[in-house]
């Protein structure tokens, strides 16, 4: 019997350590340290209050694809290059509607779930720039385009 407690021990380990006990995503702060048990990875761009971190993307061939979902940007963070224009093309994965809103790029394009969209940006010549849900933005639901890790979230669009 004892040999088999200590053959499943390792197993229940690996199963406790998986996810989050309430099945809530990970969260980031500013900083980009997470609440929870699990760290998320560290945000290439500081941006204030709470952000839901789903990792970082590159615009390709002038083009990004953005999941919406509940409450998050998937990715969360874009890089791109100094006034690029670029086509992002909108999904909306979750069970409420949406926005892809940034003041400084001009755009506040709202989404019904399970909805797509496409907008066209062209990004800043220097430093990031945020966008966010406006229904969400205090859930975290927030994330920036920029050109290199450490970038300054500016207003200029």
């Amino acid at each position: 019997m004892r040999r088999i407690v200590v053959a499943l021990l390792p197993l229940a380990l690996v199963f406790a350590a998986c996810g989050n006990d309430d099945g809530s995503n990970a969260r980031s702060s500013a900083s980009g340290s997470a609440s929870g048990s699990a760290p998320a990875a560290a945000a290439p761009v500081e941006l204030s209050g709470e952000v839901n971190n789903m990792g970082t993307g590159t615009v390709e061939a002038d083009k990004v694809e953005v999941e919406l979902d509940d409450y998050y940007f998937k990715p969360t963070f874009i890089k791109g290059q100094p006034g690029e224009k670029v086509t992002v093309d909108l999904k909306n994965e979750g069970n409420t509607d949406h926005t892809f809103t940034s003041d400084a790029l001009g755009v506040d394009e709202e989404l019904e779930a399970g909805k797509t969209s496409t907008v066209t940006v062209t990004l800043p010549q220097q430093g990031a720039v945020e966008f966010v849900c406006r229904f969400h933005k205090s859930r975290g639901m927030k994330g920036a385009f920029y050109q290199k890790d450490g970038d300054t979230v500016t207003s200029q669009g």
